[in-house]
């Protein structure tokens, strides 16, 4: 199919038989994420880009998201954490971030899960 083309009704046709699979996988795909909530999150996420870039650039996500992974991969392991602890840490600015951050993050999924129930 040549790009920029007005398709005949008839060649469209064509194209779809010819893709029959293609398009088959691809509605499984949309229907799986619709069922576990994701495209709502995911067409939310899309919607407001401008605006969820430009909070993420204000926080280094990219360093920020390799030390995530490399606590949850285990190759950066945590020790035994006590209380104290926990409350010291919440006097860190950049710990106070991160959990507004992860609550931003919860508030989009729930919204968006929200809006895609009947």
């Amino acid at each position: 199919m040549e790009e920029g083309r007005v398709q005949t009704f008839d060649e469209l046709i064509d194209e779809i038989v010819k893709n029959k699979e293609a398009i088959e996988s691809l509605l499984r795909l949309i229907n799986a994420l619709q069922k576990t909530g994701i495209l709502p999150f995911l067409i939310g996420v899309i919607e407001k880009l401008d605006e969820n870039l430009e909070f993420l650039s204000e926080q280094e996500t990219l360093k920020n998201l390799s030390v995530i992974y490399g606590v949850l991969s285990g190759k950066n392991e945590v020790g035994e954490i006590k209380f104290s602890d926990i409350f010291k840490e919440l006097q860190d600015p950049d710990v106070r971030r991160g959990i507004f951050l992860v609550l931003k993050i919860l508030k989009a999924i729930g919204s968006a899960n929200k809006e895609s129930r009947p």
